[in-house]
């Protein structure tokens, strides 16, 4: 029997947890607890597809943990856990959709400063809502931003990631462009729903040589997809678009078995 999706983050922080990129890091979930909310709706989702509540660019702020709410709870988890190396802003979906979000920012960089200003503050996006100006000035307060790009083109966009219909490609690429200094992440599946094909993977690296990020991490499936047709990719099959991306793009890319 194939394994349910993850669980929703049931409060607002979570963790510690270790990773090989992050090292030790308390997660931030400043999204609703009861359901997943963000304007993608990928195929490889771990927490499965996106419910019609969730699926939406702008949420109920009384179903949202508030600026105090946040600052109370991770002032308790810092007494416990002083010397992570992160905090993350992940959780149950995409963090910027949190209507307040820079000011989220705020709040979390100022507890950390009180307790250990070597903490770095992080954020794993979707990349959706990058085109929107008071998002990327949330992002460019954090010292660690993850952005995502599974594809390089509109149509595999639509059906991969499949969007909020307000959400553009074009948007979201000039927005990362403008953001500068980032990470990508960008997730690799076979299948005949997948976005490893040949011309897919070209596209996709036309795309990062535009964006020129810091770096690109990629990996493939470890959890059950909300589409089971998707297949994971072997490390070979991995190591092959990271040859051929630095080799044409000129941007590191660093492969990752989560």
């Amino acid at each position: 029997m194939a394994a349910p999706p993850l669980k929703l983050k049931p409060r607002i922080i979570y963790g510690p947890v270790n990773s090989r990129r992050l090292g030790s890091s308390l997660g931030l979930n400043i999204l609703p607890f009861r359901y997943k909310a963000c304007p993608f709706n990928c195929l490889y989702c771990q927490y499965g597809f996106t419910g019609a509540r969730g699926y939406t660019l702008s949420l109920e702020e009384k179903e949202l943990p508030t600026e105090s709410d946040v600052t109370r709870a991770l002032e308790e988890a810092l007494i416990e856990y002083p010397l992570v190396s992160y905090l993350t802003f992940s959780g149950n979906g995409e963090p910027t959709l949190h209507p307040q979000f820079s000011r989220m920012v705020d709040a979390v960089k100022h507890v950390r400063d009180r307790v250990n200003p070597e903490i770095k503050v992080a954020i794993l996006s979707n990349s959706a809502l990058v085109g929107i100006e008071a998002v990327r000035e949330g992002l460019r307060k954090l010292d660690i931003r993850y952005m995502k790009l599974d594809v390089g083109d509109e149509e595999l966009f639509r059906r991969f990631n499949r969007p909020h219909p307000e959400i553009d490609y074009e948007t979201i690429l000039n927005g990362l462009k403008s953001l500068g200094d980032i990470t990508i992440q960008s997730l690799f599946a076979g299948g005949p729903n997948g976005n490893a094909g040949e011309k897919a993977v070209e596209a996709w690296i036309s795309r990062i040589a535009e964006i020129k990020p810091r770096e690109c991490h990629i990996y493939s499936l470890d959890r059950p997809a909300a589409d089971r047709t998707l297949t994971p990719l072997y490390r070979d099959d991995l190591e092959k678009i990271k040859y051929q991306a630095e080799k044409l793009s000129g941007v590191t890319v660093k492969v990752f078995e989560r």
